[in-house]
């Protein structure tokens, strides 16, 4: 079986694109010849197949379309897909490696699954040196040792021109959130199982710095909460209900995931997009410990941080942003100022601390369940 060098250089494209400030420019030729030498060392120990649990219905066929089927075009290695949500994966992922019967070579997860337990699950990639693409494609961060990026995005604000019109003081960050005086209206909150981040916007908005919210301070968090309670007439508990009150013009600002959000924008509603102080919402690519074909799971990860102009139509298509740092130059100038990865943007989304996530997640969510009812 050979690399089809042809296709993989077709495919690639020869497009001009920027770079993020400081960072070295994505060679083709050195991405390409990256993949080579994984492709071939795969190649050369027998693994023809790579097996995927990642994301499944349209999300699935986009990934495949974009990324899968390039990758056995330029390498002969299929991609097999399999999925299921975050959850579904990884206690599925837990029962295989219990019985050291592993089926999955590659899983994709949400970064704040990343937790020891988790960890315990996966390939440690170290530096991610052995998938140079990652490094040189990347937006900083990219490599999460057990890992590589692939969607990004995070919990912005989005509120309404419609209520807060041109000419007029705008809401710019999560202490206007809670700013009912000047910015009057109801809002919504998720409800989803991740209580942090509007714990994290509730102490951005008491004046705690975003490089200094953890450990969070829990009871300081709940306190301010209380003070926005009484306005959040929606604590929404899904992307399509997070959506639907603002076609319906049931707020004026909410918490939302990112990719929902520019979905409504490119509706043509009068909506704007808050990046300043947005919890991360991230999905990681990792190498499952015991993986039945390790060399193309590792081929695999360094191809997705290739071909650009891939990343752009998937971004396009999909509405959410991925971790190739070349990628959003291509868009136009309007769409780029709203993906994560924009510069002015990815450096102002705030991480979750893992660790303290993996000590303190059980606790959190059975008081944010308890204060919910109350």
């Amino acid at each position: 079986m050979t690399i089809n060098r042809r296709n993989f250089t077709t495919a690639l494209g020869a497009t001009a694109v920027g770079t993020l400030a400081g960072a070295t420019p994505w060679s083709r030729a050195s991405a390409q010849a990256a993949v080579d030498t994984l492709a071939r060392r795969a190649l050369d120990a027998g693994e023809r197949e790579v097996v995927v649990a990642g994301g499944t219905g349209a999300y699935g066929e986009l990934v495949k379309t974009h990324f899968y089927d390039p990758f056995t075009a330029a390498t002969g290695i299929k991609v097999t897909a399999t999925g299921g949500t975050y959850g579904e994966k990884l206690a599925r992922l837990k029962a295989m490696t219990s019985i050291n019967r592993m089926e999955w070579d590659v899983v994709s997860l949400s970064v704040d699954t990343l937790t020891p337990e988790t960890t315990a699950l996966l390939t440690d990639l170290g530096d991610c040196a052995a998938l140079p693409n990652v490094g040189t494609a990347g937006v900083p961060g990219s490599c999460v040792r057990h890992g590589v990026l692939f969607d990004v995005g995070g919990g912005v604000l989005l509120y309404s021109r419609d209520a807060f019109p041109d000419g007029r003081p705008q809401p710019a960050n999560w202490a206007d959130f809670w700013n009912v005086r000047a910015f009057p209206g109801p809002r919504a909150l998720p409800n989803i199982g991740t209580p942090w981040w509007s714990m994290m916007a509730a102490l951005i908005a008491d004046g705690v710095a975003p490089d200094k919210l953890f450990p969070l301070d829990v009871d300081r968090a709940f306190r301010k909460l209380d003070e926005i309670k009484p306005h959040v007439t929606v604590w929404w508990r899904s992307g399509d209900q997070s959506q639907q009150i603002f076609r319906s013009r049931e707020v004026v600002m909410a918490m939302m995931f990112a990719g929902r959000a520019l979905r409504l924008v490119s509706e043509g509603l009068p909506l704007n997009v808050v990046w300043n102080g947005a919890p991360l919402d991230a999905a990681f690519w990792g190498v499952t410990r015991g993986a039945p074909h390790q060399a193309a799971a590792r081929a695999l990860l360094n191809f997705i941080y290739t071909r650009p102009d891939a990343h752009a139509a998937f971004i396009k298509a999909s509405f959410g942003a991925t971790a190739h740092r070349e990628a959003v130059a291509l868009l136009a100038p309007a769409e780029q100022r709203l993906q994560a990865v924009h510069p002015d943007n990815w450096s102002k989304i705030v991480p979750v601390d893992r660790d303290w996530l993996a000590a303190n997640q059980a606790a959190t969510l059975t008081r944010w369940a308890a204060w919910i009812a109350s």
